[in-house]
């Protein structure tokens, strides 16, 4: 019977699962991903507070007991920090109130010599009056390895031996409370305002022998920092967590295969010897030993034991004794003496260990080669390549974690120079408290970036000054100095040499000056000689 309303025809339509696709993590069909447990979304800060402890104290371990971890802290340390950064100020002269960019200049370089001779004194510096500033800071970047962060105080002390109060004093982070109270806005130990700044610390102080805690602002009324805080991480965090976090693992697989490697080859290098035979192991050596003791022989049967009597009296009379040294024995019929090579490390172990290695050392920030002292079929733009990946991050890790150190000293330092008036300042004390941030500008010039080949380096520099896509104050910046100090020191220095009477060791070589003083050198030394010529020449008659 035919239907009053018409039949259209119909797609087939797919089940859901089995249509295509754009989206992240479509059907795995091996389920692979479903054997992969689904982290729980969080804030950074709260990953933090769970493991930080745990995480400090394996670092710290790792440091302690293993030659790989703590050379690649200290070339990490080296690379960012070397011998201490240099002050060069920078002040707003307009906002300061200085009447000119000269004077200000003039005053920048006064305050960048007094800060250095307060800062190479640890008398003058350091609270405990043991380490100069650039040794603190160098301990400081330390702590963030072990800890993910690094902690000093800033307090005021009058000593008979130093001219300033300002000390800094370190403290170790695990000073600072993992108390987390979020109705006070406490969290792991930070007091926080309502953007999230931190204000506040509760520390444990030591006091009479006993730990007491206490509660300490980040800085007083006028801005002096009191506590300085460093560390390097997300938005949300208000402690810091090593980098060595992402690498414990790893750390613990390298130590794992180390002495797996050395057993194994202490296995082999003691049991280098076997005997091949049908019997039981324990007989076989005592007819090697040849003692006849007749231990175990009331285990055997009676056919057995005839056969290991025949034996021990073999090896009783075929024997070559050497004394103390050992003797050759002639084995019974059916048993053979085998000698055994040590096989470890294996093959695959070196290119293993430098994958570990490799892991490491991409976490710390610093070169394969740097960390394993392995150059092995490393080239010249091989090597130069890897630095110039890695400075960039050297850089980042300077100005994020260093230079944060050295400000605050350099703020608290400074605002008790011109409390003092020690160093003048436009509009004195009160205008400095007013103008803080543009009279404590400043930039910290920090080792060179290295090099594989310097005289390449040297020639690119060069290049690049006679193109004109450089300054003298970029290629100084990145040999860590100041054009202006390098300026001034050529002067003074090729100044004594005029006045000792020997010729100018800065004098221009390959400029393109050169030639043209040269050139007018010759014209002039040509006109000379004509002239002289002219005067050997006869006198011509009158007629």
């Amino acid at each position: 019977m035919r239907t009053s309303v018409p039949s259209f025809p119909r797609s087939e339509v797919l089940p859901e699962q089995a249509q295509p696709s754009a989206q992240f993590l479509r059907p795995d069909r091996s389920g692979f991903l479903a054997g992969w447990p689904r982290p729980v979304l969080r804030e950074t800060s709260h990953d933090v507070r769970q493991a930080w402890s745990s995480v400090a104290s394996r670092a710290i371990e790792s440091i302690h007991n293993s030659g790989w971890m703590k050379g690649a802290v200290d070339q990490a340390v080296g690379d960012t920090i070397g011998n201490g950064l240099k002050l060069n100020p920078k002040p707003d002269w307009q906002v300061c109130g200085f009447s000119s960019q000269a004077e200000a200049s003039e005053w920048a370089r006064n305050v960048a010599t007094r800060f250095r001779s307060y800062a190479r004194n640890p008398m003058e510096c350091d609270a405990r009056g043991k380490m100069t500033v650039a040794k603190m800071a160098k301990t400081q970047l330390q702590s963030h390895y072990a800890f993910g962060e690094g902690v000093a105080r800033v307090v005021l002390r009058k000593r008979p031996n130093s001219l300033t109060r300002t000390k800094i004093q370190l403290l170790t982070p695990l000073r600072i409370t993992q108390e987390t109270r979020e109705e006070v806005r406490l969290h792991q130990g930070v007091y926080q305002d309502a953007d999230g700044m931190a204000i506040g610390y509760r520390v444990r102080a030591r006091q009479n022998g006993f730990d007491k805690t206490v509660d300490m602002p980040a800085r007083d009324k006028d801005g002096r920092p009191l506590i300085i805080h460093t560390f390097d991480g997300d938005a949300d965090q208000t402690r810091g967590i090593s980098p060595f976090a992402a690498i414990l693992k790893v750390f613990r697989q390298v130590d794992q295969l180390a002495d797996a490697t050395l057993v194994a080859a202490l296995l082999q290098t003691v049991f280098a010897a076997t005997i091949k035979s049908n019997a039981l192991s324990e007989e076989v050596f005592e007819g090697l030993s040849a003692k006849g003791d007749g231990e175990g022989e009331a285990a055997l049967s009676n056919e057995l034991q005839a056969f290991f009597d025949a034996k021990s009296a073999w090896s009783k009379n075929a024997k070559i004794d050497l004394g103390a040294h050992g003797k050759i024995a002639h084995l019974f019929f059916g048993e053979e003496l085998q000698f055994h090579n040590t096989n470890h490390p294996h093959n695959n172990y070196l290119p293993f260990m430098r994958n570990l290695l490799r892991e490491i050392a991409r976490a710390i920030g610093v070169s394969y080669e740097a960390l394993a002292f392995d150059y092995e079929g490393a080239t010249y733009s091989s090597v130069r390549m890897g630095i110039a990946s890695l400075w960039p991050q050297v850089v980042s890790r300077r100005e994020d974690l260093s230079v944060p150190f050295y400000q605050a000293v350099y703020d608290a330092w400074l605002e008790e120079q011109i409390f003092n008036r020690w160093i003048a300042f436009p509009g004195g004390y009160r205008n400095f408290l007013r103008v803080r941030a543009a009279a404590t500008q400043a930039d910290w010039n920090g080792p060179a970036k290295p090099t594989a080949d310097d005289l390449k380096s040297a020639k690119s520099m060069g290049e690049r000054l006679e193109r004109g896509v450089s300054s003298l104050s970029i290629e100084c910046g990145d040999l860590g100095q100041e054009w202006e100090d390098v300026a001034e020191q050529r002067a003074r220095e090729s100044q004594r040499y005029k006045d000792l009477g020997l010729p100018d060791p800065h004098a221009s070589k390959g400029s393109p000056l050169a030639g043209k003083a040269g050139e007018e050198n010759e014209e002039d030394q040509d006109d000379e000689d004509e002239d002289e010529d002219e005067d050997k020449k006869p006198p011509e008659d009158d007629d």
